[in-house]
This record gives C-alpha cells, sequence and structure tokens, in this order.
C-alpha cells in the first residue's frame, strides 16, 4: 500500500472505521504475503543482548501510522478553534528508521550499543515534521569472580504528547540518562549493591520549558539468593530534583524541586513448574517539596508482575501497581497510579505471533504542579487496548501490525479524549 492510497482512505470526510478498514486489510495483507520456513526474530530493537561481535544488526524500517485524534481533544471540540486554523483532527504519519544494535564481548567484559535514527513526516498537520531518535551504549564490565557492574548512558529524543501539557505545537523531548551499578558477591548466597544515576529531561518548545527537569539519585541495597530464579532483595534510593525555571513557577505558590527518600523490598519467586515466575516489591515513598506548602507526599508503594507459560507457544502476563509516576514530557505532573495490565502472547508459528494487551489506570495527582494548583485535585482515569501481529517470513524481513485504543476520562474536561491508532510497518535487517 503506497502513502498515496493510504492518505486516500481518509481524505475527505471519510469516517473513522472505513479509515480503520483500509488498515485492517493491510495488514492481512502482510500476513498472507509470503510463504516458506523461517527463523524467528526478536524486534529488532531488542536483538542486541543476543548478538555476537561479528555480527551486528544493521536494519531499515518504514512505518505508516493512522491517528484518528492527533492533538487528544475532546471529541466535541473544534480542533481548528483549539489548535490552529489549518490543523486536522485526524492524520497519517510515515516514519523512516535506520538503527543498529550490537554487542561486543572483550575477554569477561561487554560493550553493547542501540542505535535507532526516525525521520517522522506529517501528510497534513506537516508543523509536527520532526526527527527523532534513540541511543543506548552500556559497558558491562566484570572484576575478578564478584565484582561486576555496568555503566553507560540512554539517550532519547521524542515529539512530547500533547495529552500532557496541552501544547499544540511542536515540542521536542530529549532526555539524557547517565548510569553506574554494581554488584558485590559476598558470599553463595548474599550481594551487596548499588548504583548512581544522573538524568537531564529538556523541551524544546520556549512555552513549556519550565519542565525542563535535573535529578541525581543513588541506591544501596543487598540480596539474598535461593537459586539462580528465587531472590529476596532490600533496597534503599534517594533522589533530588531540580527544574531549571522553578523561580517562574514559584509565583504560583509552588516551587517544583523535590527530594525523595524510598525503601523497598523486592522478590523474584519461580514456581518448581517453570512455567509461572513472580516479580514483586513493595515499599515506602516519601516526597518533599522543601520550598512550597504543597504537593508532599508519603505512602505506600507496590507492584506485582506474574508471568504464566502453559505452553511453549503462549505466555500470560499480569500486572497490578501502585506507584508515584510522571509522564516525560512533564515531569513536574506527579500523580499516583493504581491500575492493572494483562498481555498474552501466542506464537503460532515460527513466522507468526499475536499480542495483546489491555491496562487500566486510576491516576490522582498530588497537587504538584500548574495543573493540580486548584480547589479540586485533578483525577484521571486511562484505559488502553492494544492487539499486534508480528510475521517474519525471512530472517531479515519483518512485517508487524498494530491497532491501539485509549481512553481517558478527567475531572477536568479539557484533558478528556478517545484515541484509536492503527500502524503498520516494514523492517529490513543487512
Amino acid at each position: 500500500m503506497t502513502d498515496e492510497m493510504s492518505f486516500r482512505c481518509v481524505a475527505g470526510k471519510v469516517n473513522r472505521r472505513v479509515a480503520l478498514q483500509c488498515w485492517l486489510i493491510a495488514g492481512y495483507a502482510m500476513i498472507a504475503f509470503g510463504l516458506g520456513p523461517s527463523q524467528k526474530v526478536l524486534a529488532a530493537s531488542t536483538e542486541g543482548d543476543n548478538l555476537k561481535a561479528e555480527n551486528p544488526n544493521v536494519y531499515v524500517a518504514d512505518r505508516l501510522t493512522y491517528d484518528d485524534n492527533l492533538y487528544r481533544i475532546p471529541a466535541l471540540e473544534d480542533v481548528t478553534s483549539r489548535v490552529a486554523p489549518n490543523a486536522t483532527r485526524q492524520d497519517l504519519i510515515n516514519t523512516v528508521s535506520l538503527g543498529l544494535d550490537g554487542q561486543w564481548p572483550i575477554s569477561s567484559q561487554a560493550i553493547v550499543l542501540k542505535l535507532r535514527a526516525d525521520d517522522n513526516r506529517f501528510f497534513r498537520n506537516d508543523a509536527l515534521n520532526n526527527t527523532s531518535g534513540s541511543g543506548i551504549l552500556v559497558w558491562n564490565w566484570k572484576l575478578a569472580d564478584k565484582l561486576s557492574g555496568q555503566a553507560g548512558v540512554d539517550y532519547s529524543r521524542s515529539l512530547a504528547s500533547f495529552a500532557n501539557t496541552l501544547f499544540f505545537a511542536r515540542d521536542m523531548v530529549d532526555r539524557t540518562e547517565y548510569l553506574g551499578s554494581a554488584r558485590y558477591q559476598v558470599g553463595p548466597h548474599w550481594t551487596l549493591t548499588g548504583g548512581i544515576r544522573e538524568a537531564d529531561t529538556s523541551n524544546s518548545a520556549a512555552a513549556v520549558q519550565v519542565y525542563n527537569f535535573h535529578s541525581k539519585s543513588g541506591n544501596a541495597g543487598i540480596e539474598y539468593a535461593t537459586s539462580a530464579h528465587n531472590t529476596v532483595a532490600w533496597d534503599y534510593s534517594y533522589t533530588d530534583a531540580r527544574f531549571f525555571q522553578a523561580a517562574f513557577l514559584s509565583v504560583s505558590s509552588f516551587n517544583p524541586n523535590y527530594n525523595e527518600d524510598t525503601t523497598r523490598v523486592l522478590l523474584k519467586y519461580a514456581l518448581p513448574s517453570g512455567a509461572t515466575v513472580i516479580d514483586a516489591s513493595a515499599g515506602y515513598l516519601r516526597r518533599d517539596y522543601p520550598n512550597a506548602t504543597i504537593g508532599a507526599f508519603s505512602g505506600d508503594i507496590w507492584r506485582v508482575s506474574v508471568q504464566w507459560q502453559p505452553t511453549v507457544k503462549t505466555q500470560l502476563v499480569f500486572a497490578g501497581w501502585r506507584e508515584l509516576k510522571a509522564y516525560l514530557d512533564s515531569e513536574s505532573n506527579y500523580f499516583v497510579s493504581k491500575g492493572g495490565s494483562i498481555s498474552p502472547t501466542w506464537v503460532a508459528s515460527a513466522t507468526l505471533t499475536f499480542s495483546l494487551a489491555a491496562s487500566w489506570d486510576d491516576q490522582n495527582y498530588i497537587r504538584s504542579s500548574s495543573s493540580a494548583l486548584s480547589l479540586i485535585s485533578r483525577h484521571d482515569k486511562v484505559v488502553a487496548d492494544q492487539v499486534g501481529v508480528a510475521y517474519t517470513p525471512a530472517r531479515s524481513l519483518t512485517f508487524n501490525f498494530s491497532y491501539r485504543y485509549e481512553k481517558r476520562e478527567s475531572n477536568r474536561a479539557q484533558f478528556q479524549y478517545n484515541d484509536n491508532l492503527t500502524s503498520a510497518s516494514l523492517t529490513f535487517k543487512f
């Protein structure tokens, strides 16, 4: 399907159902294309850990995405009055990507490199055209038999979500994170752990640079292992966060700089059958805003994930959580997240994989930003469902098709929206 044909699916006043049918036909065509055995491969973005030094993975990809609510605005609002006179609610986005995944072992050490650059072009809202990407460089180091760890840098650049800031122009979010960690094997069962992390997040648009953010954190803990798969650990972490324009936000009686202490107990346990793995953590988090009279939070946090693999070809993952979170492009806007998800996967054959995902998230904002500074605290509920198909007719070639529906309800009318997102992509590995 060419870009021109795809655009005709949404040109004029075609409704969402017709557009979705166009993409479903394209997806089924991809699945039907090509016969014959092939080796099942992982997605290009996750292969690097298994690559040999002499065979780094270079790939190109092309993805076409149809978004029926690009700016994430309420259904009854006119997009031209809310955003711009020439803006449209629906759009097609074409993304051309070039990437590299590789791992180079050096004695007992290893260097892991993952690079990806994306050129994103919008058919109608072309003021949003941008270049995004990501890069990860990690050194897995080891000293003698007892001391090991990681050192690295993680970079990403992406278009900010319009749902979080209500800023409806192009805003590119750059995040750079530096990390270092170490593990010291005290005995056959006990391990001491520790790490440091520093991160910078910046927004390109001047109107939202109040979210520019710098954080430093460190953690230390101890782990007890009864086997290679079963561990119990205790961990303490401390974070110091600073916003570059905190003085500007303080005119609204809020300075978002904060300090945070977190204590957790972590458990990983595999049932004797090996078909079920439990990964859980529970603890207590305290956050203080030294320069503000509002926004402080203290309370329990937890996360539980259960992975069940009843057969070789099927897997089901359940998860539930209560955590303090913020979106990357709105770092000062924190909320208590209580939710759950379920994600089944079926490997139908060596070439064909189906996946589903459903999640729900109850978000209570902690009155720590301009969107929460009012007599009534913001409260959102987000529900999302997704289906995906991956087809690999040859080791060098992968087709992916996905459809996602997301609905956000909020006691603030401007944050409510429904969105349908459909995409099809082709990845070729050299």
